[in-house]
């Protein structure tokens, strides 16, 4: 069974220090839920893991700069039997963030997603995300490309072949969120998003998400019965 994008949920918190960004629609138990959070202000550990349901696993971080540069955090998890209707997220009080919660279903749980990263801290208006050795041959693959865009508006460009699933702009922070699903276990190249504006602090993040394995058919099930029969001489 080959994955596939349920629903995307996001939101552009500015100026908080904690705020809460709404379940996926659709979610249901088993899927496997990608959260990606870029904010502009404070440290890492001021994004703490996301909180609600299930227990969110760290899957990557990076962090440019000094403490007024770009962070991102990559977290993911299992939907379990009790998710809430909003998961909770942190970041400095002055920090201006974005966030995707990605829900995906057909994915393999058992798995823990593939992640790769690569980072400018330059300005420019191309972000790289960078190649990958899929799990399999049937990943689902997530790009996100961020940056810190100077307050001025930012639309993007996906890589060609992958659909934009959100394009986001917070106060000092933009970021897109691409997919595709994968055909091959041969390694993927590195693909750019190129921004409307010059950014600075690029990230670029590539994820691939195992399917889950295709099941054996099913035999037929012969049900042997007597016949009665009956005769009369």
């Amino acid at each position: 069974m080959a994955a596939s994008l349920r629903s995307v949920a996001s939101a552009t918190p500015n100026s908080v220090g904690s705020f809460n960004v709404t379940k996926p629609s659709g979610t249901v138990v088993g899927d496997v839920l990608i959260a990606l959070h870029s904010t502009d202000e404070g440290t890492l550990a001021q994004m703490g893991t996301p909180t609600g349901g299930a227990t969110w696993q760290s899957l990557g971080t990076r962090n440019s700069g000094t403490t007024h540069d770009m962070k991102t955090k990559v977290s993911w998890k299992v939907a379990g039997s009790s998710e809430p209707a909003n998961y909770g997220f942190t970041q400095n009080s002055a920090g201006m963030g974005v966030v995707a919660v990605v829900a995906i279903m057909g994915a393999d749980g058992n798995i823990t997603p593939v992640l790769a990263q690569a980072g400018a801290d330059t300005f420019g208006t191309t972000v790289t995300t960078p190649a990958t050795t899929p799990t399999g041959v049937n990943d689902f693959e997530l790009r996100w490309a961020a940056g810190n865009p100077d307050f001025e508006p930012v639309t993007w460009t996906a890589p060609v072949g992958y659909t934009k699933q959100a394009d986001l702009q917070g106060d000092n922070t933009t970021a897109c969120l691409a997919t595709k699903l994968l055909t091959s276990a041969d390694a993927t190249d590195a693909l750019n998003f190129i921004a409307s504006e010059t950014i600075g602090y690029r990230h670029g993040f590539t994820i691939d998400v195992a399917s889950l394995p295709d099941q054996p058919p099913r035999r037929p099930v012969v049900v042997s019965q007597a016949v009665n029969r009956s005769s009369r001489w």
